[in-house]
């Protein structure tokens, strides 16, 4: 009770368990509720890691359950997950000179703090790294939430227990947490099994993503390539002293949404720019020219409900292309065409004529490289615009104009779009089809994403048909279409934290485009370097988690063949007993026993086919994952508090 008085500080953003600690009524009660630590992989509850908290979660409190917990744990290295760890830790090993000479750490022990995944965004910017469990090294796939999720099953006894005297509510609690760990232990040939099924893919796909993300790069970038490397490496060694955090993405500076909209404007202009025919690069070249602003016209004609003033700018548009097109009749002849709609008129270009008819391909590969920079460029500020307008702006009045921003933007990722499939087609004319198509491959829609967009997955998508059905909509998304009457493909925003495991980036976004894909001082842009450091974590984390639970499984059944034996010891240990009390304890053991060969025998049995096959997947990827011979645990710590989220018990899915 002395450190009932002290005031717990917050560094970080104000969260609920330090205001809880402060503010908490806990006059003429004997506990104002109960802190619990629990083992992060398996969700069970730690021996002598649950008691009450006298006024709130003070720090006093959980320090001595959790210094409790790890009573006779020998491990190298143990991951601790709070929802305020970087509050927690700041002066966790001063705080442990204070705990009793029977809960003192050995000195090998190294504590990593880490921040549970669903807690970690409300947090100030500069936590979202240190402290997330998909940027540390030997986690897998763990989300640090199991504590949590065992609060959402232990919360229904919250009003029986509340109003029991002290015996019967420790007993009680105790009961449950015992039932929690026993039902979870029974459960466990299941819940690895859900959990390797899920990996084997997924570990497969960003394994996949990130070496073809490499590979795409490494051509004129090996040297970026082997710092970025190196810089991870030197994060993952200790990411609170790091200089550089190379998961961060950069504020936006020196670009403001009136530079956007200037930069637009100047693009717009540019683009309706063209070049008399002449040589045949010239020639080739004003051609292709006005193929885009065919493109353009084409994508204005298919506006639907275009209003008295739109239709007229389309027809003056028109009006213009004609003249363009007229000026190469003195080039070879164009055939008779409908003049009413110049962008339907073929222009001949070589790449539309049989392969046979074209030596060279150079400047179809050159719109190619230029439509995928523009369409990644716009992508990027379409991000921005995004984010700026959920930061900063407010009000219907506002939302409005930016609406037209973003319609500019929007365009100009269709042109872009249509300007590459249209030099894609091209080179498929040209070339035919071969290796080049790895690199630059046909653009669907689903693959015009920004760089941490992805899109909707069947869960999210049947969410989606659900709240169109409330309100009123067809839950098949036929109203799903933009004013071009082009489908809209369902995209996700992500942030860096919720989601970030599971998401694959689209191809466009390290496709070889040349060596002109850098800034002004030479290097690649830091949106590419940042999604190259994080889809180097995502296949590091599934290639943990296969390791993990391959390891886990042949523990699991090693243990049980190793608790028989032990209990086979016992039947010959007390043998000065009456032959009555002799026969109960040997029928005990012999029970015990059984389960116990029971369990490994139906485990075994269980995962031998998804330990094989997992078994070939770490063989093909594991080569590259240096210094994995610990196996850390990790335990995460939270007060019982009635307001927190709700989680699935038994088959909840990480993030």
């Amino acid at each position: 009770m002395k450190y009932v008085d002290e005031d717990e500080i917050s560094h970080c953003v104000s969260f609920a368990a330090l205001w809880s600690a402060n503010n908490k009524r806990a006059k003429g009660l004997r506990a104002s509720g109960v802190g619990s630590v629990s083992c992060s992989w398996h969700k069970l509850f730690r021996p002598l890691g649950t008691g009450d908290l006298q006024k709130g979660e003070r720090y006093s409190n959980m320090d001595y359950l959790f210094f409790s917990s790890l009573i006779g744990i020998t491990l190298l290295t143990v991951v601790a997950s709070y929802d305020i760890a970087c509050q927690w830790s700041r002066n966790f090993w001063s705080q442990a000179t204070a705990m009793p000479i029977e809960l003192k750490l050995p000195d090998w022990l190294n504590i990593l703090f880490k921040v549970p995944k669903f807690h970690l965004p409300p947090h100030v910017k500069s936590c979202h790294g240190p402290y997330s469990f998909n940027y540390t090294k030997g986690v897998g796939r763990t989300d640090g939430e199991g504590m949590e999720r065992n609060w959402s099953w232990l919360n229904w006894a919250v009003r029986s227990v509340s109003v029991m005297g002290p015996g019967s509510r420790e007993d009680t609690i105790d009961d449950l947490c015992g039932f929690s760990n026993w039902r979870k232990t029974v459960e466990l040939g299941n819940t690895l099994l859900r959990k390797m099924v899920l990996a084997i893919p997924q570990a497969m796909v960003h394994s996949r993503a990130f070496h073809g993300f490499t590979d795409g790069l490494r051509g004129e970038h090996e040297a970026e390539l082997r710092d970025w490397d190196a810089l991870i490496k030197e994060w993952e060694r200790n990411p609170l002293d790091a200089t550089v955090n190379p998961f961060d993405y950069p504020e936006v500076e020196g670009e403001t949404m009136a530079d956007v909209m200037k930069r637009i404007s100047e693009e717009d202009h540019a683009r309706g720019s063209w070049c008399n025919a002449g040589e045949a690069c010239s020639f080739l070249a004003g051609r292709m020219d006005i193929e885009v602003d065919q493109l353009n016209v084409a994508l204005e004609a298919k506006r639907r409900n275009k209003t008295t003033i739109q239709a007229t700018e389309l027809q003056h548009k028109r009006t213009l292309l004609l003249g363009k097109i007229a000026k190469l009749q003195d080039d070879p002849p164009l055939p008779a065409a409908d003049n009413s709609r110049p962008e339907r008129i073929k222009i001949l270009l070589p790449s539309s004529l049989p392969a046979a008819a074209c030596e060279t391909e150079d400047l179809r590969q050159a719109q190619v490289g230029d439509a995928l920079r523009e369409l990644r460029s716009n992508l990027r500020t379409r991000t921005f615009a995004h984010q700026f307008k959920r930061k900063n702006m407010g009000g219907q009045g506002m939302w409005t104009k930016s609406r037209t921003l973003l319609d500019g933007i929007e365009d100009g990722i269709r042109v872009a779009a249509a300007c590459y499939r249209a030099g894609w087609a091209g080179l498929l004319a040209l070339r035919g089809p071969g290796e080049w198509q790895t690199v630059l491959q046909e653009l669907r829609q689903e693959d015009i994403k920004g760089i941490n967009e992805q899109a909707m997955n069947d869960e999210e998508k049947e969410d989606n048909r659900k709240a169109r059905l409330l309100a009123g909509l067809t839950g098949d998304g036929s109203e799903d279409v933009d004013e071009y009457g082009e489908a809209v493909e369902l995209t996700v925003l992500y942030n860096l934290e919720t989601g970030e495991g599971r998401r694959v980036a689209s191809w466009l976004w390290y496709a070889a485009t040349g060596p002109t894909e850098v800034d002004s001082d030479g290097k690649l842009h830091a949106d590419i370097h940042i999604e190259w450091s994080k889809a180097r974590a995502r296949a590091d984390r599934w290639r943990e988690e296969l390791i993990l639970l391959e390891e886990e499984m042949r523990r699991s059944v090693e243990f049980c063949e190793w608790k028989a034996k032990w209990w086979e010891e016992r039947m010959e240990v007390r043998v000065d007993v009456a032959p009555e009390l002799a026969e109960g304890l040997n029928a005990f053991a012999l029970e015990q026993i059984h389960r116990e060969r029971q369990w490994a025998e139906v485990w075994s049995r269980k995962w031998q086919p998804i330990r094989l096959r997992a078994a070939l997947v770490l063989r093909d990827h594991v080569a590259d994952i240096d210094d994995e011979s610990f196996l850390p645990i990790e335990v995460d710590l939270e007060e019982d508090r009635r307001e927190e989220y709700e989680y699935d018990d038994f088959n909840e899915e990480e993030d």
